[in-house]
């Protein structure tokens, strides 16, 4: 009965009045209680509530205590006061994520320009400087002379020479020059044979950063038009610069918190951005092409000791420019009459002349007179020219027209005036136009105009302006002078013959994205000759191989028809020509029936010695050019019989 009072009373404060009427009832019924136990009972529940009372405050403070501590440690890390953020040092990290730039690459998908991982090399002086007397400390204790021997920058100086290839006084003069810098670029671009080097060596402070290497699978084929980039990765000439906006990637960066020791403590999911890769550009360049070219192109400049050479081959059925070479050469002695700075920095560094310098077209313009006279009516091919006989002929305004060394002057059909290139016949005719006709034939065969296919610096060539357009003018043009053109211009204006509507295709440098090599014909701008006009345009043309001043550009495989040009080279600098240089062309296509491509070939300022005529050192080049080329494009033969098998028998006789 005592215990269970026990176990009720100790549920119920003793100065409760429940509790006190309860116990007054037991009494009275019970009789008297014992007083000793009722007052130990009392005593054992009081400290019973205390205890739990002191428990429960315990609890709570301790958590708030944790709670607070949470608080202050994130705001530590969050928010820290300015010295312990000073004292603590970074406490996130920022790494660039690399995205590849796109790729160049030829019509065909070949890589002309790609981008490969690469390796930088740093080095940090002052942890250089640290690191090596803390190791001469330690080795004091067994080598006395090790403090004294100490010079951290010389030692690794002598250590990275052989690996950097530089003198050892150049690197240590470096690390001193920049003790007190933390991060210093010792090479750029690194090898692997050196990456593995500097690993073996494993120097405190010198560290390797990768990096993106630009590639020319391809070496040196192309490099002006391809151009190349910086060490930022970035476009600094031809394609590369010209497109840079579109080959350039986006990289990607990744932030990371950090503790003391460096380690990652976690990363966000919005502190990771991935980069984004370059586009790639995909040219009409065909590499096997550019090769055919450039090969022939190098051994005309070089047998002709010439200060330089140019080469385009358009593809004239969708305007694909399938190579485009150029080259100059320093000759000792000379004074050349061309500079370009930059390729002696680096020869893809150069500008392409085949946009950029416009040049006189000499003769080859005379294919364009000649097509539009004949279209206006001005004379047939089979009309007799009348000329003085023995003698230059005069202009109504007093200027004397010659022929070239060895053309005799005399009268001559109009297809021989083009085929024999006869200076006195084109004056002839080309003034019975008039100078707004003249002015018209310029514009329609798009000379004056860029061909604006995004290569920059290209010129728009030079054309006397109709305001001081002169009857001097009009006879100059009529046989290539005083006038400038570029190499592009004039293999545009050249397909208007090589295709059977007469109309004049766009050339392009960069193929649309979902074009394929395999796009056969593309429409043309307006017509610029008519039909029958070009059938006898190519009959006297493909006479200009057979018979006239392009001999030397006859295959025994293709039948091709074009025009000759040498004309006098006008020097920077110098007013009027220098009369014992020139610039040597020739202009074709081929095949003389369903022609597919069209061929120019420049050769600047020749050594006069050696050769200079067009005829003679530019038409073997186009000539071979040509018949490689559609040989590799499984073009078929078009000679005639008789001559491929004599050629045969040349061959088979050497």
């Amino acid at each position: 009965m005592h215990r269970r009072w026990s176990l009720q009373r100790s549920r119920v404060a003793p100065s409760h009045p429940l509790l006190a009427k309860r116990r007054q009832a037991r009494v009275n019924a019970e009789g008297t209680p014992k007083v000793e136990s009722d007052a130990a009972s009392l005593a054992s529940a009081d400290q019973s509530l205390r205890t739990r009372r002191w428990a429960k405050a315990l609890v709570t403070c301790t958590a708030i205590a944790l709670t607070l501590t949470v608080a202050r440690v994130t705001q530590l890390k969050l928010l820290p006061p300015a010295e312990l953020d000073r004292a603590a040092g970074r406490r996130t990290s920022e790494r660039k994520e690399l995205a590849q730039r796109g790729e160049v690459l030829d019509q065909r998908g070949r890589p002309l320009a790609m981008s490969l991982v690469g390796y930088k090399l740093y080095c940090d002086p002052a942890f250089i400087y640290e690191s090596g007397w803390d190791k001469a400390k330690k080795a004091s204790k067994t080598d006395q002379n090790a403090v004294a021997e100490c010079d951290p920058f010389r030692d690794a100086a002598i250590a990275l020479a052989p690996v950097l290839r530089l003198a050892p006084q150049a690197i240590d003069e470096l690390l001193k020059k920049n003790a007190e810098r933390r991060y210093v670029v010792l090479a750029q671009e690194i090898d692997e044979a050196q990456v593995d080097a500097l690993r073996q060596l494993d120097i405190d402070g010198v560290g390797l950063e990768t990096k993106l290497v630009r590639d020319y699978p391809s070496g040196t084929l192309a490099n002006q038009l391809i151009g190349k980039v910086g060490f930022e990765h970035t476009g600094q000439a031809g394609v590369e610069f010209s497109f840079n906006k579109e080959l350039a990637p986006v990289d990607g960066h990744v932030k990371a918190l950090r503790d003391a020791f460096g380690r990652t403590l976690w990363i966000n999911r919005d502190d990771y951005v991935p980069g984004d890769d370059g586009q790639d550009v995909r040219l009409s360049i065909d590499l096997a092409v550019q090769e055919i070219a450039e090969r022939h192109l190098d051994r005309a400049v070089k047998q002709y000791n010439a200060g330089g050479g140019r080469v385009i081959v358009l593809d004239s059925c969708n305007g694909d420019i399938l190579a485009m070479a150029d080259f100059l050469q320093d000759r000792p002695g000379w004074k050349e009459a061309t500079h370009d700075p930059s390729r002696k920095i680096h020869p893809s560094l150069g500008r392409n002349r085949n946009f950029t310098d416009p040049y006189e077209p000499g003769s080859t313009m005379k294919s364009f007179v000649w097509a539009r006279a004949t279209q206006l009516g001005y004379a047939k091919p089979t009309d007799i020219i009348q000329m003085p006989v023995g003698s230059p002929v005069v202009t109504p305004f007093g200027r004397v027209i010659h022929n070239a060394a060895g053309d005799p002057y005399k009268s001559y059909s109009w297809k021989d005036i083009l085929v024999h290139s006869v200076n006195t016949g084109m004056v002839t005719v080309g003034l019975r136009m008039s100078h707004a006709q003249m002015q018209e034939m310029v514009r329609d065969f798009g000379f004056g105009t860029k061909v604006a296919i995004g290569i920059l610096g290209e010129s728009a060539g030079i054309v006397t302006p109709t305001s001081r357009w002169s009857g001097y003018t009009q006879s100059s043009v009529a046989f290539g002078h005083e006038i400038a053109v570029t190499p592009i211009q004039m293999v545009r204006a050249f397909s208007a013959f090589a295709r059977a509507d007469g109309t004049m295709v766009a050339p392009r440098l960069v193929l649309p994205r979902g074009t394929t090599a395999s796009d056969d014909w593309i429409p043309g701008s307006k017509r610029v000759i008519d039909p029958k006009v070009l059938v006898e345009a190519k009959d006297a043309m493909s006479s200009v191989v057979e018979e006239g001043t392009g001999r030397k550009a006859q295959s025994d495989k293709y039948r091709m028809y074009g025009k000759t040009g040498t004309a006098e080279l006008s020097i920077p600098g110098i007013k009027g020509y220098d009369r014992s240089r020139y610039t040597a062309s020739f202009l074709a296509a081929a095949p003389l029936e369903n022609s597919r491509l069209v061929v120019l070939c420049v050769i600047d300022d020749p050594d006069k010695k050696k050769g200079h005529f067009g005829g003679t050192i530019a038409a073997p080049v186009v000539r071979d050019v040509v018949t490689e080329t559609l040989e590799y494009l499984g073009v078929p033969y078009d000679q005639v019989q008789e001559k491929r098998a004599k050629a045969s028998g040349k061959v088979a006789a050497r």
